[in-house]
């Protein structure tokens, strides 16, 4: 049984062996003969003018039609990242200022040489599939600074207030075409969620691109999301302003000072000066039959509310010039 077994193995491995052999002839003689392979090859513009940028965007690649023998085909595609700077239609922008329409399979029909192909290979161009025309617009390359907006969602425990995100840098320089350029107000950060925070914490968040044709630096920015504990702080002898008062009356609001309680972030409120929050009366809703007004208060807005206005009411006294 073990002779037998050792037998039909010898002779399995004795057929494998020939077809392996016929294989590799195969495929020797069939390497060797022509055929034509539609592909992409890498498009490639040079001699792009100083301050000059494109309008529009340029295909990466075109689909072109290549002649060859199948090894050369064969090495193309095993070792295509080896070949990348010996691979590549090359379109030459040097005469060009504003605006060029290329037809791709005559210019390089007439110009062979901007098609590079690998010398240890034997390939030939053909012909341009796809597409046939390349439309190149060029325009003014612009340079300038724009704000970084926040799309980063952030919650607090009860008891805490997110006040604000600080970037830093808060803007970044933007450059492309001016039409696009002049178009971009401001950059969005990625989008991020933060929830059940009890303190400020630093980060940093990438910078998502505008427009296509536009690039930036920072790519990304360092972030401080800046929680605190909300607190409340009595704010006095705040003044009360006058407004529409005519000339000829003398007008005198009293008291001339109030006081009242804000709500707000922990290091927000205790930066508040008087001066600081808008306590106004308005004397176009003045009457005679009326003595005493509530005035119209206007917080800082990164403030939470305000309470216990002392006094609620104010008077306005009213004094007529006599001639």
């Amino acid at each position: 049984m073990n002779q037998m077994l050792t037998i039909n193995t010898t002779k399995f491995k004795r057929i494998a062996y020939s077809f392996f052999i016929a294989f590799v002839f195969w495929f020797f003689i069939k390497s060797e003969e022509t055929y034509t392979v539609n592909l992409d090859i890498p498009l490639v513009a040079r001699n792009l003018q100083e301050q000059k940028t494109y309008k529009e965007e340029v295909p990466e690649n075109i689909f072109v039609t290549l002649k060859g023998t199948g090894r050369s085909f064969m090495w193309l595609r095993l070792f295509n990242n080896f070949y990348n700077d010996d691979f590549k239609a090359v379109i030459d922008l040097s005469s060009i200022t504003d605006e060029y329409n290329f037809e791709l399979d005559s210019y390089y029909k007439e110009n062979p040489e901007k098609i590079v192909l690998p010398s240890s290979l034997d390939l030939q161009f053909v012909e341009v599939l796809n597409p046939r025309n390349v439309q190149i617009k060029l325009q003014r390359y612009m340079v300038k600074k724009v704000p970084v907006q926040s799309q980063i969602l952030v919650s607090t425990e009860p008891g805490y207030i997110d006040v604000g995100m600080k970037f830093s840098p808060d803007s970044i320089s933007i450059g492309g075409p001016e039409e696009a350029v002049n178009d971009i107000d401001f950059v969005l950060t990625e989008k991020d969620t933060l929830t059940g925070l009890i303190s400020s914490i630093n980060g940093s968040w990438i910078i998502l691109n505008p427009n296509k044709l536009v690039s930036f630096d920072p790519k990304k920015i360092d972030g401080l999301v800046n929680v605190q504990p909300i607190s409340e702080t009595i704010i006095t002898n705040i003044p009360v302003q006058l407004i529409n008062k005519p000339n000829d009356v003398n007008v005198f609001v009293n008291p001339a000072t109030v006081s009242l309680t804000i709500v707000g972030g922990l290091e927000q409120i205790a930066g508040i000066l008087p001066e600081d929050i808008y306590v106004i009366i308005n004397f176009d809703f003045w009457n005679s039959e009326k003595q005493f007004y509530s005035p119209e208060i206007k917080l800082p807005d990164y403030l939470i509310e305000w309470k216990d206005l002392s006094p609620n009411n104010l008077e306005i006294l009213v004094i007529k010039e006599i001639n």
